[in-house]
């Protein structure tokens, strides 16, 4: 997510990599090609204005190395536990699927130091290995990871929601990012590149100052769309595009501005979920109690751009209001925004739907540029994260998505989102209950 296409990282291979990031191989600026984790994936720090695509979190940092290795070739990895919700490596193909994987508590420390992925809070070292290889049928040595076959492979660093949101890194030094060596030579690391302030600065920070003034795009570059929106759910797999986390699955419905047209005269999409517990490290909890105590790691829904695949903003489980257990979240143009005292009566949180401002210009996964002129932001895709459920969760994303299709509703119960079209005076008198029909059954899709 937010990576694109990359050069390789070693002078002795291919000078030129073929993923499918984008057509520019451009490290971020101040970094070499020759640098591990020369491509910073974070709306926050995209100077360039080419990062945001591949359906990112908003809150979350992606650091990417591009490597095309002969077979057998190993790879360490040296790094420093963070102080975040959530830390991973994983490895993606051309085709952005992820082909093995690797995350926070599952990666032992070093001797003599400690994982606050599984205890206390010390923040100890931890060393792994990438292997150019096929993953043995047997349980493989631990950390490590495998290529599977693929000679040009992308290592990527995640890491989400930051206790420290100032610092992507979660507060790691010595090293900062993971030391990456092949053989006995290490890699330069390029620095971490900060964050922008103010936000206003990059066309992502600007995404929510206006209403939409784009043109409605042809039929061939939109969705289909439905009225009430219509949910699916993805549990990531081998074949599942742009770059998933081996430790997400995914619920996703597609809104459109048409329905804010006659005859329809809409203002605002509302999707109201019943909310499962998290581990808030934000107020101090330690990231392991989701194994224990929590029904998983991290949630959020987020708003996203469907042509550019590219965040808007997300409403993250942690600043998510509650009532009875239930989060609503409205998505709409700044103008049709609840008052902060309506958002507060019904307990709900507000997301912009997103919009250019005049002369600005995003880019899709390639690297193309879209303006109003080609529709931008006249659709949307709301996307539903789940990251780490507890296994004796039943009702989580990964665990119903194993069921037969026409199971996962029913299994899913109320934790299936519900979702509508509403005016703006509608919301402010009713919440939620604003694209419920009187008299209907509430689990509207």
């Amino acid at each position: 997510m937010l990576i694109k296409r990359l050069t390789t990282a070693f002078a002795v291979v291919v000078t030129c990599s073929q993923l499918a990031w984008g057509e520019a191989g451009t490290p971020d600026p101040g970094c070499l090609a020759t640098d591990a984790w020369h491509t910073q994936g974070s709306v926050k720090t995209d100077t360039l204005g080419i990062r945001n695509s591949n359906y990112p979190e908003e809150n979350a940092t992606y650091w990417g190395t591009v490597f095309e290795l002969p077979a057998g070739t190993v790879l360490r990895v040296k790094g420093r536990y963070p102080q975040a919700r959530y830390m991973a490596l994983q490895i993606y193909d051309d085709n952005r699927n992820v082909i093995d994987a690797i995350n926070d508590a599952t990666i032992n420390p070093d001797p003599g130091q400690n994982n606050p992925f599984r205890t206390g809070t010390a923040q100890g070292t931890y060393t792994l290995n990438v292997v150019f290889g096929r993953k043995p049928i047997r349980p493989p040595p631990p950390n490590t990871i495998y290529t599977n076959g693929v000679a040009r492979i992308l290592l990527l660093y995640r890491i989400y929601y930051s206790t420290n949101p100032a610092d992507l890194t979660g507060g790691t030094t010595n090293p900062v990012l993971p030391v990456i060596s092949l053989g006995s030579v290490a890699m330069a690391t390029c620095p971490v590149r900060p964050i922008v302030v103010p936000e206003d600065d990059l066309v992502w920070g600007r995404v929510d100052n206006s209403d939409f003034s784009g043109a409605i795009p042809p039929p061939s570059a939109r969705m289909p769309a439905t009225t009430p929106p219509f949910w699916q759910l993805s549990v990531t797999g081998p074949n599942t595009p742009y770059y998933p986390s081996q430790d997400n699955s995914y619920m996703s419905a597609v809104v459109s501005r048409e329905f804010f047209a006659p005859p329809y005269n809409y203002d605002m999409a509302v999707i109201r979920i019943k909310a499962p517990t998290f581990v808030n490290t934000q107020a101090g909890e330690p990231p392991y109690w989701s194994t224990t105590t929590r029904q998983l790691r991290f949630w959020s829904i987020c708003s996203d751009e469907p042509q550019t695949t590219g965040v808007v903003r997300c409403a993250p489980d942690y600043q998510t209001p509650l009532r009875d257990g239930y989060a609503t979240v409205v998505i709409s143009d700044p103008s049709n925004r609840p008052s902060a005292e309506v958002l507060a009566q019904h307990a709900a949180k507000w997301i912009p739907w997103g919009a250019l401002m005049p002369g600005d210009t995003v880019y899709d996964e390639y690297d193309q540029p879209k303006t109003n002129a080609d529709g931008v932001f006249y659709q949307g895709l709301v996307l539903y994260r789940q990251t780490m459920p507890n296994p004796g969760w039943s009702q989580s994303f990964t665990a119903v998505g194993k069921l037969p299709r026409d199971q996962w509703r029913p299994a899913m119960g109320d934790y299936w989102p519900t979702s509508g079209y509403c005016r703006a005076a509608d919301f402010v008198a009713f919440g939620a209950g604003c694209f419920v029909p009187p008299g209907a059954n509430t689990t509207v899709n």
